[in-house]
């Protein structure tokens, strides 16, 4: 049986787990956290009934998540997103001496997309490159953490472009740069996530998409990474490693 902690349980994803959990007969959700009435509060959990902490909450509810895991020496899920340079570097800081896996998006499909991107960033230096994400009206943070992570992705590989990252474009801006990056949020109704990757050249253009249908996906990618995490060595990890270990 794995017991997990679930990090921001009053929210949409942390909905979501709770219900796809219980589908599981190995996987349980022991303690609900959140700042909600009527949720638990963290500093109040021994542990001794936790295997692994998840955590989708806010920046706040991060750095609680990640003290207690690393205070408790828990395993922790990160999916939480809008998170600082800061918190990346506590997060290196936790998996030296607990396994940490931080995922942008723990969809199963996402990840595939981003092995797809990394193929497809090999072979089009020379396109002009951007990223389109749509959410929901409620999310906070834009870029998505996984519209900058596919952007992280497509930079990395072509580092010798240096690609430049540019938010939008409103008014008489200049033609577009050859090393530019350009990423663009769109936030209405209750869309779950949508991401696009455009390779544009001159005549054609190649799309790479992604689209969810329901917050289900996401909340299977969490349980399977929580249920890979379980007795790993302390580091870092990703759904990278979930998928290869899965197939």
């Amino acid at each position: 049986m794995i017991r997990i902690l679930l990090s921001g349980a009053a929210g949409r994803m942390g909905k979501a787990i709770t219900e796809t959990a219980e589908n599981y007969p190995d996987i349980k959700i022991t303690h609900k956290v959140d700042v909600v009435q009527g949720f638990e509060n963290i500093d109040e959990i021994k542990g001794d009934d936790v295997d692994v902490t998840v955590d989708l909450s806010s920046r706040e509810g991060f750095k609680k998540a990640l003290d207690w895991a690393q205070n408790h020496e828990k395993p922790l899920v990160v999916g939480t997103t809008g998170l600082t340079d800061d918190d990346h570097a506590a997060i290196d800081k936790a998996a030296k001496e607990i396994p940490v896996l931080q995922a942008s998006n723990l969809s199963k499909g996402v990840n595939i997309m981003f092995e797809i991107l990394r193929t497809a960033a090999a072979l089009t230096h020379d396109a002009d490159i951007e990223i389109v994400e749509m959410h929901h009206n409620k999310k906070k943070d834009a870029p998505s953490g996984t519209a900058l992570e596919m952007g992280r992705i497509i930079s990395e590989i072509q580092a010798e472009r240096a690609l430049e990252r540019r938010d939008g474009r409103s008014g008489m801006v200049g033609a577009r740069t050859a090393n530019e990056i350009g990423y663009h949020a769109l936030r209405c109704g209750d869309v779950v996530g949508e991401h696009t990757a455009v390779f544009g050249f001159a005549g054609e253009r190649i799309e790479i998409s992604h689209k969810s249908g329901s917050r289900s996906v996401l909340a299977e990618g969490a349980l399977s990474a929580a249920r890979f995490l379980c007795g790993k060595k302390p580091g870092r990890y990703s759904m990278r490693d979930v998928i290869k270990t899965e197939k």
